[in-house]
């Protein structure tokens, strides 16, 4: 098995859980990625294998799992989400785009995070 699915399946479980959600709650600094935007509450960047010519992940800093499990204390990281989203679409100047999120076995990673993307889909 290559190493990145073995990531992506380690990811699922609840060991996954844990270090994903700490690693962006704790540790998003030392993540090796290409950032659009951030700040104290969420972190976007370039998506590092994209379904859309450009495609931006957003990203809580807060272990939360999906939107099912959001908190009304969590409401602030979702907020800071759509802020992201203004400041990232008007910075890289699209004109459209899409922005959404996956739940239940559409979620790869149990990590709440949103694709804002635009362009033609990869395939």
């Amino acid at each position: 098995m290559k190493l990145g699915k073995f990531l992506f399946s380690m990811a699922k479980t609840p060991i996954g859980d844990y270090i994903v959600g700490t690693t962006f709650e704790s540790l998003s600094g030392a993540l090796p990625v290409k950032r659009v935007y951030e700040n104290d509450i969420v972190i976007a960047f370039w998506h590092p294998k994209p379904f859309w010519e450009q495609h931006v992940l957003i990203v809580p800093k807060k272990k939360i799992k999906n939107v099912v499990s959001l908190q009304d204390s969590d409401m602030v990281y979702v907020n800071e989400v759509f802020k992201a989203v203004k400041i990232i679409v008007e910075q890289l100047n699209w004109k459209e785009y899409t922005l959404l999120v996956n739940g239940g076995d559409r979620q790869e990673v149990n990590q709440m995070h949103f694709h804002l993307c635009t362009g033609k889909e990869l395939n």
